[in-house]
């Protein structure tokens, strides 16, 4: 049963719509297809006409040695290779203006609708498979509607000309070779899907080395500090001798499908050598021969193509699949400019796919305007869960979130994200300047003097003075450049920068040490001042100054009330408090 769901997944649904999918997005550039297309079939009526030129230069230069033809048949030649060289050109650069167009207007598509998709396709998704639709997937299919088709067209027409030629010359010779091509095309037909099967297991292959290799380039001071350079060297050699091993076996098989095609030409070439001897002049044997031995490659080709379509088809069904995925639900459109920052959960739910219990049940609590309430509890107690669903990150399954007594649902999207200032414990940082990244998305168009300002209330502003170009200085991948604590700073101070009524920390101060945190700590301190403020803390020395205090377990509020009066009740949130200095 696994086997044939698998088998399932990987058939193409519909090859008939997915090609006619494409093929609108080639023909948006209709006339360089058009002129691909045109010059395409020039090119390989060029092949018949240059058979055509030989065998005239063959038997009136040679074997008759005209004197007419002597400037005309050379000025001829030339004439139909500039022809050919043309066609060549305008058929190869026409295609690949319309393949790049075809990618770039795919990727940009592609791109545009992965940031329009809600929070959980992205929890439920690789992000380097997401990557790799964008690249690898969007550069096969494009191959389908281009270099494909009119590689099939350019040896259709090539076949359908040198096979009437053929005719014209002897019709019943023709029938030899005739005779021989079945076979040919019956042979590849089988010995394509092994082909087939083993490219895809090399490039499974090749896969597991990028993989192998790059976790290993990672996690560089990991293998330093265990010792596991010969660990490592061994996992990378095995990989790499799969590699070889597949590669070999596919050129064996492509080896075997020349040495196979070579051998029925010669037979076909055989026969037709026994057959033309005392029939043809020079010319036209030439001219035959030349023929039969052109119609072997493009034959090959057309018999092969079936392998870039299928694998092509396969890549616009995985790309066209994500395009046609509903967008985040854009379900209101009340605006605000400027919210109060009152915020009422009433009865809510909310169970993720697969969960055996709900991560959130039944919750109901109010948060008064300018208020700061920190969630504190358990790993998996649901507190990212409460605060994922403000900025409607995820979905209220049952119950309601209100913001100064409007349901977050009947907002416009970007009217509530602009409420929001978000750190969390995961930093976010861009492989860009100091600058842009503190003057973020709609924060770009801040001066620097406000940069500054930020910078200094996030305690960033004094490293970054000491940086080689200030805030222009570029922090590398991911902020590597940075320090673990500098990272946090910045994206405070990019929290800070926005300035918006209500602040969401998910234990902002987690990365920083003592001197730093007492520094940011009184920053956020005054920021928090007329904000509501939701703090998501693991360690509770951090919310001891909290205006109440949410203690949360398996999706409810077990417990509520200031430090001290948790404290004197002397339940789950005491015995937390006081493990935590235990472990200290």
């Amino acid at each position: 049963m696994a086997r044939k769901q698998k088998s399932d997944q990987n058939k193409i649904v519909n090859p008939g719509k997915l090609y006619k999918r494409l093929i609108a997005y080639a023909w948006d550039h209709k006339m360089h297809f058009v002129v691909s297309m045109v010059a395409t079939a020039v090119l390989s009526s060029s092949n018949t006409a240059f058979l055509a030129l030989i065998k005239e230069i063959t038997d009136e230069g040679f074997v008759r040695q005209s004197s007419q033809q002597k400037f005309g048949l050379p000025l001829l030649l030339f004439a139909l290779m500039t022809v050919r060289a043309l066609a060549g050109f305008f058929s190869s650069y026409s295609l690949r203006i319309v393949a790049r167009r075809v990618v770039e207007k795919l990727r940009n598509q592609v791109f545009s609708k992965l940031l329009m998709l809600p929070v959980s396709f992205f929890d439920a998704n690789s992000n380097g498979l997401l990557v790799s639709k964008l690249t690898y997937d969007i550069e096969r299919l494009s191959n389908v509607v281009t270099r494909s088709a009119l590689n099939v067209l350019r040896d259709v027409l090539t076949v359908i000309g040198l096979v009437a030629y053929m005719i014209y010359l002897d019709w019943k010779l023709t029938l030899v070779f005739a005779a021989v091509a079945p076979i040919m095309g019956m042979y590849l037909a089988r010995s394509t899907p092994k082909l087939r099967a083993n490219a895809k297991k090399v490039q499974e292959a090749v896969g597991e080395i990028t993989k192998t290799a790059e976790e290993a380039i990672s996690a560089q001071r990991i293998v330093k500090i265990f010792g596991a350079q010969a660990f490592e060297n061994e996992r990378f050699a095995n990989v790499v001798a799969k590699n070889r091993t597949l590669e070999l076996r596919t050129a064996r098989i492509s080896g075997l499908n020349s040495f196979v095609i070579e051998i029925l030409s010669a037979l076909a070439l055989g026969l037709v050598v026994y057959y033309a001897l005392g029939q043809f002049t020079v010319g036209e044997f030439a001219a035959f021969i030349g023929a039969l031995l052109m119609l072997i490659a493009p034959i090959k080709h057309i018999t092969a193509a079936n392998e870039d379509v299928q694998v092509g088809l396969a890549a616009a069904q995985s790309v066209f699949e994500l395009m046609d995925l509903d967008n985040e639900r854009e379900s209101g459109s009340y605006r605000l400019a400027h919210a109060r920052g009152e915020l009422v959960f009433k009865d809510v739910t909310v169970r993720y796919p697969q969960a055996k219990s709900s991560a959130l049940s039944q919750l109901s609590f109010q948060v008064s305007a300018g208020e700061k309430v920190a969630l504190v509890g358990r790993s998996g107690s649901g507190k990212t869960t409460l605060v994922n669903l403000l900025p409607r990150f995820y979905e209220v399954q049952e119950g309601a979130v209100l913001l100064d007594g409007v349901d977050v649902r009947d907002y416009q999207l970007e009217s509530l994200r602009a409420q929001f200032s978000l750190v969390s414990q995961d930093i976010v940082l861009f492989n860009d300047t100091l600058f842009n990244n503190i003057a973020y998305g709609a924060l770009r168009n801040a001066s620097e003097a406000e940069v500054i300002e930020a910078a200094k209330a996030a305690n960033a502003w004094e490293f970054i003075q000491h940086m080689p170009l200030g805030l222009q200085s570029e922090i590398g991948d991911r902020g590597v450049r940075l320090s673990g604590g500098q990272r946090q700073r910045i994206a405070i101070a990019r929290a800070i920068l926005k300035n918006a009524p209500i602040l969401l920390l998910d234990e902002a101060t987690s990365a920083l040490d003592s001197e730093s945190e007492l520094h940011v700590q009184n920053a956020l301190d005054r920021l928090m001042q007329n904000r509501t403020t939701i703090v998501i803390a693991h360690r509770l020395s951090t919310v001891e100054n909290a205006d109440r205090i949410l203690v949360m377990d398996n999706g409810k509020i077990i417990e509520t009330g200031s430090h001290q009066e948790l404290l004197a009740l002397n339940g789950y949130y005491n015995r937390l408090y006081h493990k935590e200095f235990q472990d200290d």
